[in-house]
């Protein structure tokens, strides 16, 4: 370590050299001064830094203390508009409450304001000065050196070194500046010394006096609004009594008026069918001036990346919507408004959507007056295409087949070009034309007549060209699939030539078919517990993942079993019951896979609740279609016998007739190839309005294809959990992918342990086949 001085020494050494410059040794304790500035830059550095870092946090603290402050102060205030909202209402015992808790957290909030840290300053860069200072000196010693050594020579004398004595006088002006910068120096370092040490600790002795004033002032006042609350409870209690008094007695009056009221309804049976007979059910009404024809310009929202308004003409004619493309060569879009919804937007009164069969359209008027009309006249042509759906033909213009069927027969056009749809599903004969509904697989007929046989409860059989389909028959076809189906169903087939071929004899089709089917003889067990089992049939359902109920439902897993209870549901709810209350546009086919597959269908919960009860309740028409499709028994009463039975069947019977012109509600006869409002997302080229758009599709389509391919995968090496959020493994241990955070981590659970659960590093696994 290089020699130091000390600052007793630097004084001392100055005092030497100021008195007798000719005999002091300062000279030589310049190299040892320079050190130490060096030494003590460094110490300042490092100082600078951790008060730039305190520096940092102290505005952090403060400013997190004045976010806090303002969010206590709308607190405040909101408690006050809500005792007086209270007192205007007659409660004036609540309001009194509200007001008094407001007051103490005012007197929380005062001193919480005085709690204000000060930020702290840097020192600045101290060592040019004497850096200046020392190389002034070194260049006047070099300079005197060099003359004396000359002024030697020219007299014949060698002198291999100058002493400090000799030119001390000569180099006092440059010594003394150097010993005054190093001086300045050394004041400066103790001055920040002391801000650093001292003064700082002194504020911050002060700071955390403050904090001890504040929280002595807060026990005072938690003491005081202790009593308080002590207080207040038997107030709350008093209010309570009163209040549930008042409930009885209106429960009390309440039923006497019910059985009233449902006589009247009993009576008005035939209005309230023809009431929902018009679809207003879950549409707006349109205003009926604006009639339902309508041509003009609206501006369109692009589905691509630059999300831009695009003026386009429209048009509503003969129940269907035309939109002209920017290019004129281009044909315009159709949308049949029998399978579409308008509505508003909540942003923008000038905007609305169209939510079609397979995507959204966004448009934008000229003002609001042009956007009710345009909402009024989609929304009228809407009912009329219903009304004459229901009437049995349409009027004029419209073509002799349907919209639906129209629908229909591009969806199964699209199922038709999935992967492996192009061959039967169970000995690959080109072009297959019977689809099993309940399944979602496409068979050639030799094939479909050996599923005919195994009974309904394992395939229901149907000709894509024969039968008269509903898109209800397609859910399960447009989701699944003869690769994803045999992916599972033939996963430990051992080799491709025991699969029989289109050549085959029908007792070969016959024995493989039936060992795929109700054997499962080829399908790839887990050997999970029942409580795995379990959790993964409620995941698989949250998640929409049909492939995992595939799987489940070909290890014979019971799917009608009750889930794992929690606080947020009904005990003795079934997956089938979760897929109801989950159930949107997008989810329709795990529900229909649930009710065409599992054994019970009418399962109830404690409360007595069918999937069928719950779908009525939740007011969802396409699940009641379902359901009764799947032959939902609608006689069941709930243990609320007296207040929802009649009220239930009167809805179910006025849904039935409303989802079929074939069907008759007082016999139960129902058309099970019905129509249900779904996102078919159905790849046409022309259904796409940019680029932009069909590459959106496009990899929705790819992150799909992702999702169902990785559901389970096994640990290629051990990983240990670095957060809480992460999961640990051991290398083999097989794991169930929930979700993608992103393309690096992957979101699941230990299949053998379904509570550990959490993030883990895709490159960890690999995939399994099923």
């Amino acid at each position: 370590m290089p020699e130091c001085v000390s600052v007793s020494e630097f004084v001392q050494e100055v005092q030497e050299d100021w008195n007798s410059p000719t005999t002091s040794s300062f000279t030589s304790k310049m190299i040892s001064c320079r050190n130490t500035v060096y030494l003590l830059e460094e110490v300042l550095d490092s100082d600078r830094l951790v008060l730039q870092k305190m520096k940092k946090a102290a505005k952090a603290k403060y400013t997190s203390g004045q976010e806090h402050v303002s969010h206590l102060e709308q607190y405040i205030n909101a408690m006050e508009k809500l005792s007086v909202n209270c007192h205007s209402n007659g409660e004036t015992e609540v309001g009194s409450a509200f007001c008094r808790l407001a007051d103490f957290s005012k007197e929380l909030l005062s001193p919480m304001k005085n709690l204000v840290s000060d930020s702290n300053k840097t020192p600045p860069d101290l060592k040019k000065p004497f850096e200046r200072a020392w190389r002034d000196y070194e260049s006047r010693f070099k300079q005197v050196e060099k003359e004396k050594r000359e002024l030697a020579r020219q007299y014949g004398m060698v002198r291999s070194e100058v002493s400090g004595g000799e030119i001390a006088e000569e180099l006092e002006k440059e010594r003394r500046s150097f010993q005054l910068s190093m001086c300045e120096y050394l004041i400066r370092v103790n001055e920040i010394k002391t801000k650093r040490g001292v003064d700082l600790l002194q504020n911050l002795i002060k700071h955390y006096h403050s904090h001890n004033n504040f929280l002595q002032e807060c026990v005072s006042t938690t003491q005081r609004l202790k009593q308080y609350m002590d207080e207040l409870n038997g107030v709350l209690t008093t209010v309570k009594q009163r209040q549930d008094e008042e409930k009885r007695q209106l429960c009390t009056l309440r039923d006497q008026l019910r059985p009233v009221v449902h006589t009247e309804q009993v009576r008005d049976t035939d209005t309230y069918v023809r009431y929902f007979a018009v679809y207003n059910m879950h549409q707006l009404l349109g205003d009926k001036q604006y009639g339902t024809e309508r041509t003009g310009f609206l501006y369109k929202k692009s589905d691509g990346l630059r999300k831009m308004w695009q003026k386009r003409k429209c048009s509503v004619h003969n129940c269907y919507l035309t939109i002209a493309h920017a290019t004129p060569n281009k044909p315009p879009t159709r949308l049949n408004l029998l399978t579409c919804q308008v509505k508003p937007s909540v942003e923008d009164k000038k905007c609305f959507d169209l939510i079609s069969h397979n995507r959204t359209y966004h448009f934008l008027a000229e003002d609001e007056a042009e956007c009710v009309a345009w909402m009024s006249v989609l929304t009228n042509s809407k009912q009329e295409a219903l009304s004459m759906a229901l009437d049995g033909g349409r009027k004029g213009g419209g073509g002799s087949e349907s919209s639906v069927e129209d629908l229909t027969r591009a969806i199964t056009d699209d199922i038709k070009r999935m992967p492996g749809n192009n061959s039967c599903c169970d000995c690959g004969a080109p072009d297959p034309g019977w689809l099993s509904t309940n399944l979602g697989i496409l068979t050639c007929i030799e094939c479909s007549g050996i599923h005919r046989e195994m009974g309904v409860h394992v395939s229901r059989i149907q000709s894509l060209s024969l039968d008269s389909l509903g898109t209800s028959d397609l859910l399960l076809a447009r989701n699944v699939g003869n690769s994803g189906f045999n992916e599972i169903l033939e996963a430990n087939l051992l080799s491709p030539s025991l699969k029989p071929s289109q050549h085959s004899h029908m007792p070969e089709r016959k024995d493989f078919i039936l060992s795929k089917y109700q054997d499962v003889n080829f399908v790839r067990r887990s050997h999970s517990s029942t409580s795995a089992l379990r959790l993964r049939l409620q995941e698989a359902t949250k998640s929409c993942d049909i492939y995992t109920l595939i799987q489940l439902y070909a290890q014979r897993a019971e799917l009608s079993q009750p889930l794992l209870f929690s606080c947020h549901q009904e005990k003795g709810e079934t997956a089938l019951h979760l897929a109801v209350l989950l159930a949107d546009r997008t989810s329709l086919h795990i529900l229909d896979f649930l009710a065409q597959n599992c054994s019970n269908v009418d399962t109830q919960t404690s409360a007595g609740n069918t999937a069928l009860h719950y779908s009525c309740l939740h007011n969802k028409t396409d699940c009641v279609k379902l359901l009764l499709r799947a032959r939902a028994n609608t006689h069941i009463s709930n243990t609320h016998t007296h207040t929802h039975t009649h009220l239930y069947n009167v809805s179910v019977r006025a849904l039935i007739y409303q989802l079929s012109i074939n069907c008759k509600a007082q016999s139960n006869q129902f058309d099970h190839h019905v129509h249900v409002e779904y996102e078919w997302r159905i790849r046409h080229d022309d259904l796409y309005d940019s680029d932009d758009d069909f590459d959106d599709k496009v990899t929705m389509a790819t992150d799909r294809l992702l999702r169902a391919s990785s559901r389970r995968v096994q640990a290629l090496y051990d990983c240990q959990a670095d957060h809480h959020d992460e999961l640990s493994f051991s290398e083999g241990q097989v794991l169930v992918v929930l979700g993608q955070e992103d393309n690096d981590w992957w979101h699941g659970y230990i299949e053998e342990e379904p509570d550990q659960r959490g993030l883990f590093p895709s490159s960890f696994v690999q995939p399994l086949s099923d």
